[in-house]
């Protein structure tokens, strides 16, 4: 309770400074650090608001605010899990892999210029993120509540309907690779399929089937822009080594007793952020020469990138992921993976982006 009032005196706090000192709190701080940059990301360039520059990438204050509403966000999802008793395991995790993907693929759909201003703000980071929030969420909170075939294919009717309307007033405008209706109703009767399969209609298969819907459907736009297009498979070596890491460490572990690194989930961290780090790696280091002239946007990683010939980020990536690991042991176990799901999605996401986006040259 306390800290419920500690929470609203800081919050009106904030907004009588906003209505007092509008060009400081506003301008020089909300616009610059977190408005600014995902305009410049959009625009591909810096912007200005009354004389305030911004750029696109993070900052340090905006690595920092970010990582506090993660920490938040994950406390409230452990709650809410919590209060409904679901289970947050490795089928839980693999069933959610699908809104993962769809995450790098919506991400990498944008950085190919697919979709046009506003839609394109969407799906930038962090708003992105917002977005498959929602998405998962709304999922969630339907396999907890539904648990049969019929409601699920009524909810996808009305998904078809919403996604009829969608298309006309919005993407025909607003993207350039459109994926029709009659296609997008297609990918429901497969989901539909897919939730069918499941004997125990749960969350888990809510979360997995819904998710291979918006999966599908940002795939097939995918593939669509790729079309014609000479795709780079040099930068597979990044996933390679990543399971070869991987799978060298549960080797290792089944050698010397390791337990912990022998579990399977905590195998997925693994291989997501060595992911992550070594298609960074290969992508702002260039060691392949690809050409692509690829920066990155945030400050400790870019530093790690230009100080120690790029090889630091990943190793870092390594160590730390191992030690979370091994810090957070001792937790309950549903607030424990809880921490490893939104650890997996942050690294297993821009992983797979960068990957994508290389190979189709976005």
């Amino acid at each position: 309770m306390k800290w419920r009032y500690v929470g609203m005196m800081i919050a009106i706090a904030f907004v009588i400074a906003l209505i007092l000192f509008p060009h400081e709190v506003y301008d020089k701080f909300i616009w610059k650090y977190f408005i600014g940059p995902i305009v410049a990301d959009a625009e591909g360039h810096a912007v200005s608001y009354h004389g305030v520059w911004a750029y696109e990438g993070y900052s340090l204050a905006s690595e920092i605010a970010y990582g506090l509403f993660i920490v938040f966000f994950i406390y409230l999802f452990y709650l809410f899990f919590e209060k409904y008793n679901v289970k947050v395991n490795l089928r839980f995790i693999i069933a959610s892999l699908p809104f993962i993907l769809y995450g790098s693929v919506a991400r990498v759909l944008e950085d190919a210029g697919v979709f046009v201003k506003p839609l394109s703000y969407l799906f930038i980071s962090p708003i992105i993120y917002v977005q498959i929030g929602i998405l998962f969420f709304i999922s969630l909170i339907y396999g907890i509540r539904f648990h049969d075939g019929k409601t699920f294919a009524y909810s996808l009717i009305l998904k078809n309907i919403a996604y009829v309307l969608v298309y006309i007033f919005v993407f025909i405008k607003y993207c350039r690779y459109n994926l029709h209706p009659v296609i997008f109703a297609f990918f429901s009767i497969l989901s539909f399929l897919i939730y069918h399969k499941f004997r125990n209609k749960d969350y888990n298969a809510s979360i997995f089937s819904f998710g291979i819907l918006f999966l599908l459907t940002s795939a097939s736009m995918l593939a669509y822009y790729s079309i014609g297009k000479n795709m780079d498979l040099r930068i597979t070596i990044a996933p390679a080594l990543a399971a070869i890491i991987t799978l060298a460490i549960y080797f290792l572990s089944r050698r010397f007793n390791l337990k912990l690194l022998g579990n399977k989930l905590n195998n997925m961290l693994i291989f997501g952020h060595m992911l992550d780090g070594l298609t960074t790696y290969f992508a702002v280091v260039d060691p392949l020469h690809f050409g692509i002239g690829y920066g990155e946007k945030h400050p400790l990683p870019d530093f790690l990138m230009k100080k120690f010939y790029g090889i630091g980020y990943p190793l870092l990536k390594f160590f730390v992921i191992i030690g979370i690991i091994y810090v957070i042991d001792d937790l309950k176990t549903n607030l424990k993976n809880t921490i490893k799901f939104f650890i997996l999605f942050l690294g297993l996401s821009p992983g797979l982006r960068d990957l994508l986006r290389i190979i189709v040259g976005a």
